[in-house]
């Protein structure tokens, strides 16, 4: 068989062997990135210290804890209607083909990017897991006969067997243990500049433009001239002092959330670090090894056809 590979090598046109060669390398090309990307989290769950929540530093923050959902926003799962901290889901339809085969086609998904709460022994914090690679806690595949499910669920075998038209998969994190790697942010409600404050009140005013005109056109000509809108900003600005001095007193709020950095990776898991930083070094294992055939592979290839 090996043999009959070679010839073809050997005899395909330099176009197609060059698209060959371009895929296997692109390929290895990945993998050697998966290579680092998953080493690199393990090292990071590994190295990070854990923080408690109390004396967090601002910065990248290794937190252990539990997990619930905001009681003013409460996020419920949309497939099984159960009350969570996390969701994803998906929804697939059977697709049959003319060959008498078929496959899985994706109609519908989702992800929770509601804020929760996180909490330890020292005090809590939100979270906001847009951007974060979620290790959920509870994964749950049925079928059913409509788009979205409802009536009795129908799992496994008798799934698959009796009304398989549509797949749902469903993960979550429910409340409880949590572990979360990420950017952990004071966000007070004067952080943002009075000058930026000013314009978009200003803005705002200008949307009602006949009340603008009500406050500030003192010449009745129906249009506010340059004086005018200075006179416009000045009153913003006063209120914005105002209403900044009233938030002040208000309490900060400690949110973890997403980098923006490759370096500084965003993980929410449900499971312990041990078992996430384990998880990443079978991956890179299972790249390594990878890589390691696509370079025979692009070895051989090459051999072979320096020997046509």
């Amino acid at each position: 068989m090996l043999s009959g590979f070679a010839q073809d090598v050997q005899v395909m046109s330099t176009l197609k062997y060059a698209m060959f060669v371009l895929l296997v390398t692109a390929a290895l090309g990945y993998l050697f990135y998966l290579i680092w990307r998953n080493f690199h989290r393990a090292r990071v769950i590994e190295d990070t210290p854990t923080a408690r929540v109390r004396s967090a530093a601002q910065g990248y923050v290794e937190l252990e804890g539990r997990g619930r959902s905001l009681p003013e926003r409460q996020v419920i799962a949309p497939l099984t209607k159960i009350p969570c901290v996390w969701y994803r889901f998906k929804i697939e339809k059977e697709q049959h083909s003319s060959r008498g085969g078929s496959n899985w086609t994706k109609v519908e998904s989702g992800s929770s990017e509601d804020p929760f709460v996180f909490y330890d022994r020292t005090g809590d914090c939100l979270v906001d897991p847009r951007q974060a690679e979620v290790t959920p806690g509870t994964k749950k595949v049925w079928y059913g006969k409509s788009r979205w499910p409802g009536g009795a669920e129908r799992k496994g075998l008798l799934g698959m067997l009796v009304g398989r038209r549509y797949r749902y998969t469903e993960e979550r994190i429910d409340p409880g243990s949590l572990y979360v790697l990420g950017w952990f942010d004071t966000l007070r409600s004067t952080d943002q500049s009075v000058g930026a404050e000013v314009s978009g009140l200003l803005r705002d005013w200008k949307q009602d433009q006949a009340t603008l005109n009500a406050r500030f056109d003192k010449n009745r000509d129906g249009q506010i001239d340059a004086d005018e809108w200075q006179q416009a900003r000045k009153a913003a600005q006063r209120e914005v002092v105002q209403d900044r001095a009233a938030r002040s007193a208000q309490a900060a709020v400690n949110i973890v959330r997403a980098s923006g950095h490759d370096r500084y990776p965003f993980l929410i898991s449900a499971k312990p670090q041990q078992s996430l930083s384990s998880r990443y070094r079978r991956n890179a294992i299972f790249s390594l090894l990878g890589s390691v055939f696509a370079a025979g592979v692009l070895a051989w290839m090459l051999v072979v056809r320096l020997q046509a």
